[in-house]
């Protein structure tokens, strides 16, 4: 197995050990597409102040050992170490830029408005990517099968606490709008096929927070995604991160905006929806009334609690 080194790639900071840093680049076996052609992966990163962790990003990229990979670097104007990380890479992209841009989404976006790539995905950059992520999605999505899939990723947190699997699976758009029932799509771990960007188009820049989500669920509405049974990307937990407040943000935005996923409310389906996310938020709040007064030992007897509980559980088993 070639070293990094051998790839031209920079030495690792000191201390840094493992994959993406002095493990070698992943050499891949056997596999289906052996012979044929492998399909160009577009993977843009969109970038602002990250430098502590984009180097990570960038060398889980470049040594995924896939032979035709465009990497694409959207930065936003960092003022911190950013542009010097991507400095000493820039042989080994496709496209760099560091200016200003108007978001996350705008950041993205630019990045595909220039990919060439039979398969897309964006990479954030303080997410990386696991050892034969891209082989495993080429081979999935290659050959006119699925036009996108999701895998698993792993939650891994800049403290050192220990990760976190994050299964991940598409259960069908009726699951993914019920998303207070809970769905299990994580974003560093889904890529999908060209025909896909063609016909759903770019992300709305109007969404802060849930952008993902809007784009899941106009894939939904035309492709299914396939379910791969592996890890494909790690998503880097963070006080700093969009999400650092324990997704608080992302679902009051999700919450706000649902009747805009539901379709129109002269049908009967959109108001089923909207009926089901009112018990879901009434329930929650009787649910948080609850929980100081049984810390207080108010309810000592714990029958209100109980009787609260079954109520819950037989909602929830009605939908």
């Amino acid at each position: 197995m070639p070293s990094p080194g051998a790839l031209n790639l920079p030495a690792p900071p000191p201390g840094r050990t493992g994959w993406p840093w002095t493990a070698g680049p992943y050499a891949p076996g056997p596999g289906s597409l052996d012979g044929a052609r492998w399909p160009r992966i577009s993977v843009v990163t969109p970038s602002l102040n990250q430098g502590r962790f984009l180097e990570q990003t960038i060398r889980s990229v470049l040594l995924q050992g896939y032979p035709d990979v465009e990497y694409i670097v959207i930065d936003g104007g960092s003022t911190d170490e950013s542009v010097e990380v991507i400095r000493r890479y820039e042989d080994r992209l496709a496209y760099w830029v560091s200016e200003p841009d108007r978001g996350q989404s705008h950041a993205i976006n630019k990045g595909f408005a220039i990919a060439t790539g039979q398969i897309m995905c964006w990479l954030n950059s303080d997410d990386f990517l696991m050892p034969g992520a891209l082989r495993t999605v080429a081979e999935s999505l290659a050959g006119g099968g699925a036009f996108a899939v999701v895998g698993h990723a792993l939650k891994v947190y800049a403290d050192g606490r220990p990760p976190h699997l994050l299964e991940g699976r598409f259960e069908g758009l009726p699951r993914l709008l019920r998303f207070w029932k809970g769905y299990t799509m994580h974003q560093p771990s889904i890529f999908w096929r060209r025909e896909v960007f063609e016909k759903v188009g770019f992300l709305d820049e109007s969404q802060h927070y849930i952008m993902d989500y809007d784009y899941w669920v106009r894939i939904a509405r035309h492709f299914d995604f396939a379910n791969v049974d592996r890890v494909l990307a790690c998503a880097t937990y963070h006080e700093g991160a969009k999400t650092g407040d324990g997704y608080e943000s992302y679902h009051r935005e999700l919450e706000r905006n649902a009747p805009r996923f539901w379709g129109s409310p002269m049908k009967v389906p959109f108001w089923r929806l909207q009926s089901s996310l009112m018990a879901h938020l009434v329930l929650r709040s009787l649910a948080g009334a609850f929980r100081p007064l049984a810390s207080r030992g108010v309810l000592q007897s714990g029958r209100p609690l109980r009787r609260v509980g079954a109520f819950l559980k037989r909602r929830k088993s009605l939908g």
